[in-house]
């Protein structure tokens, strides 16, 4: 049976959850999205002039956004929390409470998905403009922490070199295949009766 998914719950898993409930269930699924931030986070490339790595944790921030919808900030609040008490699951296997170069850019990520999160529950994984709209503006999220913290660290001559030209072309990537991967799955799965 086919009908329109209310305005409240238009993130996927917002539907699918809605039927479970319990705390377990919630942490399950908070785990499972900071195992899969984990996972990608160690999906990393070194930039040679630049202190913070090209990463896949950014694809995973926005996966989470539009499948966790209201979810995503505490999936990635839980991911920081682990990471800053020294779990090994920050790019490149690095963990702990530290003010470093890439901090502005894990802490764009929670903004991130709080973005991204929000406009999921209001049906914006439901077109793919929308959705690439939406990664691109969470990606400025990120780029805008990430860039204001790194501007502790280097000067201002190479900031933009430094933190935001490389990134961009992968960043490109990692949007349009999110967009498409999430317009593709909530247009195959949101319209039906879960």
């Amino acid at each position: 049976m086919y009908t329109t998914p209310s305005l409240k719950a238009q993130s996927l898993l917002s539907q699918w959850t809605s039927h479970q409930s319990g705390l377990q269930f919630e942490l399950l699924m908070t785990l499972g999205g900071v195992l899969l931030v984990s996972i990608l986070a160690q999906i990393s490339i070194a930039v040679p002039f630049s202190p913070v790595p090209i990463t896949g944790q950014t694809f995973a921030v926005s996966l989470i956004g539009f499948f966790w919808g209201r979810r995503a900030p505490i999936v990635l609040t839980s991911y920081l929390a682990l990471g800053f008490l020294g779990a090994p699951i920050f790019a490149l296997g690095k963990s702990g409470l530290i003010f470093g170069p890439t901090f502005g850019y894990l802490l764009g990520m929670v903004f991130s998905s709080i973005l991204i999160g929000y406009l999921s529950e209001r049906g914006w994984g439901k077109s793919f403009i929308k959705a690439l709209v939406a990664n691109f503006m969470g990606s400025l999220l990120i780029f805008f922490c990430g860039l204001c913290v790194l501007s502790y660290f280097l000067p201002k001559e190479s900031l933009f070199i430094a933190g935001l030209i490389p990134f961009l072309p992968g960043d490109l990537i990692k949007n349009v295949i999110s967009a498409t991967l999430v317009t593709k799955l909530n247009n195959k799965y949101l319209t039906r009766d879960i």
